[in-house]
């Protein structure tokens, strides 16, 4: 048997030791699962942000740019590592320490491939932040948007030899910011149904609250919900406390759960007739609940923008617009219908049942090795 290409996976901590997974650290899975499936031995490095004083005067006054890391502390390290399993391949998990690439191959002798996973970029997520109260932005606002975008150019046109993305929207970005060589890898579906006993009218979503897409999405389709008389119940799952509570506070259909365990949430998620993905601007990065609620066999609704990451065989389960008010409509219309649920709930399974993640390792493997 022949033995495995290794690979070194630089990575947060954070996203791969964890107690409960949030989007990051399930995409970072699902790329090690990729890796692996594509036959390759992934040797991970785990890097922790450098807070030093200056750096926290720098995100106080927000003008911090890719900064948190120090490459100085992980080195060699990582030199050691490629030099003593003969990697060809190092591999970024997130753009904040991809920059990392000029420094390594300028203390390595042997020929290496530099591929960033990219999670989203930074900019994209930022520019709508400083505009969305319909305000001018501020001068550090306005300079800090171009410093990241500059950061970004020079890192998918020069210091990266590939990127990897989890989102084929995102692909045409980072052309646009010079990537030359780019593969869209989707998230990962796979058939794990549970026994499906749904209440009346309940819908739910689960997600970071504090993220704005999540926030306001929940927000304006909550406003149409109450436009439109919702008479059922929208379960929130997830953190902080502070903003679940306070959006179960606005409206009276929403209910807030909390954090929930994994398997809490389960049976959780098993009662609800509906899971919802409020998300009507296409941010960094993708839905990934959306996969687990799929693989499970829960019927979904969602925007076009919420399923940003995901190659699904039927999407009759989508808006026909990132719109609240579509949306708040679609909702309660298929909450009328048994037989409407029943018909999104064999949609999620066909969607699980269809994809075929050996398709997408083998491109990941065949685009490594023409590299």
């Amino acid at each position: 048997m022949a033995q495995k290409e290794n690979v070194l996976f630089i990575t947060d901590k954070g996203y791969v030791d964890y107690k409960l997974p949030g989007g990051v650290q399930i995409c970072t899975e699902e790329f090690i699962r990729y890796l692996n499936n594509a036959g390759f031995n992934i040797i991970i490095i785990k890097v922790s942000p450098d807070i030093t004083l200056l750096k926290r005067i720098k995100l106080k006054l927000g003008i911090e740019t890719y900064e948190l890391y120090d490459s100085k502390i992980y080195i060699s390290e990582i030199v050691n590592a490629i030099v003593k399993n003969q990697v060809k391949f190092v591999l970024f998990n997130q753009l904040n320490i991809a920059h990392w690439a000029t420094l390594i191959r300028a203390k390595i002798s042997i020929p290496l491939k530099c591929i960033g996973l990219s999670h989203g970029n930074e900019s994209g997520d930022y520019l709508y932040e400083i505009t969305k109260q319909d305000k001018v932005p501020t001068l550090i606002e306005t300079w800090r948007i171009g410093k990241l975008i500059a950061k970004e150019k020079i890192l998918f046109s020069t210091t990266l030899d590939a990127v990897v993305t989890i989102s084929e929207h995102e692909s045409y970005i980072d052309q646009w910011l010079g990537a030359d060589k780019i593969l869209f890898l989707p998230r990962i579906l796979e058939p794990k149904f549970i026994k499906w006993e749904p209440e009346k009218n309940v819908i739910g979503f689960v997600g970071t609250l504090d993220h704005y897409p999540n926030y306001q999405g929940i927000e304006l389709l909550a406003n149409q919900l109450h436009v439109k008389a919702f008479n059922g119940i929208l379960k929130l799952i997830g953190g902080p406390k502070s903003v679940g509570e306070k959006l179960a506070r606005k409206y009276s259909f929403i209910s807030y759960l909390g954090h929930l365990s994994n398997e809490e949430l389960f049976h959780e998620v098993a009662k609800w007739s509906i899971f919802v993905n409020p998300i009507f601007w296409y941010a960094r990065g993708s839905s990934t609940k959306a996969s687990q609620i799929i693989n499970w066999g829960i019927p979904i609704l969602s925007t076009k923008a919420g399923i940003r990451g995901y190659h699904l065989s039927n999407t009759n389960f989508l808006t026909k617009q990132n719109k609240p008010e579509h949306l708040a409509a679609l909702v309660i219309k298929k909450l009328g219908s048994t037989s409407e649920l029943n018909t999104l709930k064999k949609i999620s399974e066909g969607n699980a049942s269809t994809f075929e993640i050996t398709k997408w390792s083998a491109e990941l493997k065949a685009f490594l090795e023409e590299l």
